[in-house]
């Protein structure tokens, strides 16, 4: 697993060790490959550290050169001294090194700083005890390039430099002159062997050693819906294992590019939560991704990374063989791209393909759109249907100006005061079990003072008082109250009353009963009602049909804004013609693209 090339692993540049000197300050001691971070105030170069007695090794130490002592400084040997020339820099040390040798507040935890084009992980360590400034501190950093993903290195650097506490803890291995320098020996093999291997194991001492691995970091998987489709992007026949989950085996086997995720549990008889969590595990590991279900009914429109995706010779040679029909003559790139050109919103896939005679080409058009959806330049469009309420009606009064009366000439204008609606808990019980009568959605009558038109609030208020009164005391709880309607309304013109009682006089002399109003689409679970509007007979009373419902009641809860067509036809197990009737049939629209109060945003 190198980490260069086209691996997913970020290359480490430079390891280095840095710490806090009692007389220097903040240095360098080491660094692998040596020469490769410098000092404005002098060049970084090797010298040779103290051997301690009884030892033959000797290492060499990389330290801020006084510019006013030269002959301090040892040379390296002349092989070292051609490869650290050869090297570039990659950037300044003192830029950084207030974050490399870091105030108390942010040791402990990990610092990322970037210096040019370079980035520095490292993870700064103070210990307090014995020593001279009643404290020490270093701090192992590891180099990489400025645009490289670090996550998979966090927890390398955070392990070196915890081992390196606890050794300097036990033995003070770091601060002791006899044991320091088998830093510099450490700090080869890790960047050799991350690098070339992934992986390293470094014995310190008897008790400690340094193991490492680097494992990919992977994001977390977006969460999984029922309506999502998995393409596979490994071929599973090659990989699965006669040990693995039982739920993991089954649901591979119908990833198709087609199922989604509620059908691939239904086929494979699995839960359909376990399913979800065995999709997420195949999303976490990045060997399948999802699309959106397919229908003829779905709208594509083309990304901006159409313009340099178009050019990418893989995307030329995979596409052609990909999309057409076995047996079939693979059309030209700038014809296929042509056709990609040509979706856009506000076209369905079946009406591109009648535009542009699609099935005469071979195109498998499921595969065509997958495709484009898969390289990341064609991205599906959704509808989102919301379902507009019914404006409020008004609480305050109105004032109504009468028209003239076209009898004698006269012209007269009065002014009527409406009440507000009332409430339908005052006016209509819980319970009700007596027939439906006629509203009235008018009330008019001729005088010779012109024509009054009523409001139908008006009407219904004028006529459950008059009701009210005729029935006498109460004999149930159901019964309405006519105290009650007068405080829940304002008072009524002596004109207005007069004109509602007229009307009403036939029913107040029949019995009394609780009065019903039928209304068309008052819910979705009530029985459809014909009236004359609508087709009924024309008589007065509606008449109940006994056809089926419309449309499933939970379908209006979810008219919000927040659930797209594909959702909804998912939990309904239906297509989107089938949802399109339904929406109709909620809004009142007259069909071809008029919904009524529903409103389909596409994005």
């Amino acid at each position: 697993m190198a980490g260069d090339g086209n691996s997913f692993l970020p290359r480490l540049r430079s390891v280095f060790y840095a710490r806090f000197d009692e007389k220097r300050g903040t240095e360098i001691a080491y660094q692998v490959p040596e020469g490769l971070i410098t000092s404005c105030g002098g060049s970084i170069s090797g010298a040779a550290s103290p051997v301690p007695s009884g030892s033959s090794r000797a290492s060499s130490r990389i330290a801020f050169a006084p510019p006013e002592r030269p002959e301090s400084r040892v040379k390296v040997s002349p092989q070292k001294s051609t490869l650290s020339s050869a090297c570039r820099t990659l950037f300044n040390f003192e830029d950084v090194s207030k974050y490399i040798i870091a105030q108390s507040p942010l040791c402990g935890r990990l610092v990322t700083c970037t210096a040019g084009n370079y980035k520095v992980l490292g993870f700064p360590v103070e210990l307090m005890g014995k020593y001279r400034r009643n404290y020490f501190r270093f701090n192992v950093c590891f180099v990489f390039d400025a645009s490289a993903d670090l996550s998979c290195y966090e927890p390398i650097v955070r392990k070196v430099n915890r081992v390196l506490t606890a050794c300097e803890e036990e033995s003070s291995f770091l601060s002791s002159p006899e044991t320091s320098f088998k830093i510099h020996a450490i700090l080869e093999q890790l960047y050799e062997d991350l690098n070339s291997y992934s992986e390293t194991s470094i014995p310190i001492d008897n008790f400690n050693s340094i193991e490492l691995k680097i494992f990919p970091f992977y994001p977390n998987p977006p969460p999984v819906k029922d309506w999502m489709v998995p393409v596979a992007l490994i071929n599973f026949d090659n990989v699965i294992e006669q040990n693995w989950d039982l739920t993991m085996a089954k649901v591979c086997q119908y990833i198709d590019g087609t199922n989604h995720v509620a059908r691939i549990a239904h086929l494979a008889g699995c839960d359909i939560n376990l399913t979800r969590q065995a999709i997420s595990h195949l999303l976490y590991y990045q060997v399948i991704m999802t699309v959106d279900i397919f229908q003829y009914s779905n709208m594509y429109t083309l990304r901006k990374s159409v313009q340099w995706l178009a050019d990418e010779a893989h995307v030329k040679e995979e596409c052609g063989p990909y999309v057409i029909k076995e047996g079939r003559a693979i059309p030209d790139w700038p014809k296929l791209l042509h056709l990609y050109s040509r979706m856009r919103p506000g076209t369905t896939v079946f009406e591109w393909m009648q535009d542009h005679d699609v099935r005469s080409l071979g195109i498998d058009v499921r595969r065509f759109a997958s495709f484009g959806v898969i390289k990341g330049f064609l991205r599906r469009i959704h509808r989102w249907p919301i379902l507009i309420a019914d404006e409020a009606q008004p609480t305050e009064a109105k004032t109504t100006t009468l028209p003239p009366s076209p009898i004698g000439g006269r012209k007269r204008a009065t002014s009527l005061t409406v009440p507000p609606p009332i409430s339908s808990s005052s006016m209509r019980p819980k319970r009700r079990t007596s027939d439906a009568l006629p509203s009235f959605a008018t009330v008019s009558a001729h005088s010779t003072s012109g024509t009054v038109s009523l409001p139908p609030h008006a009407a219904e208020a004028s006529l459950g008082t008059l009701r009210s009164r005729a029935a006498g005391p109460p004999s149930s709880p159901q019964t309405v109250r006519p105290r009650e309607l007068r405080r829940n309304s304002a008072a009524m013109p002596a004109s207005l009353f007069e004109i509602a009682q007229a009307l009403a006089a036939p029913a107040a002399e029949n019995r009394l009963q609780h009065v019903v109003r039928p209304r068309l689409s008052r819910s979705p679970s009530s029985p459809a009602i014909k009236t004359q509007a609508n087709g009924g007979t024309g008589a007065p009373a509606p008449v109940l049909a006994s056809q089926p419902l419309a449309y499933p009641p939970a379908l209006v809860s979810l008219l919000d804004g927040e659930h797209h067509a594909d959702e909804l036809c998912c939990q309904f197990g239906v297509g989107w013609p089938t949802l399109e009737q339904w929406l109709v049939a909620v809004g009142g629209g007259s069909g071809d693209g008029d919904f009524g109060k529903v409103l389909i945003i596409y994005r």
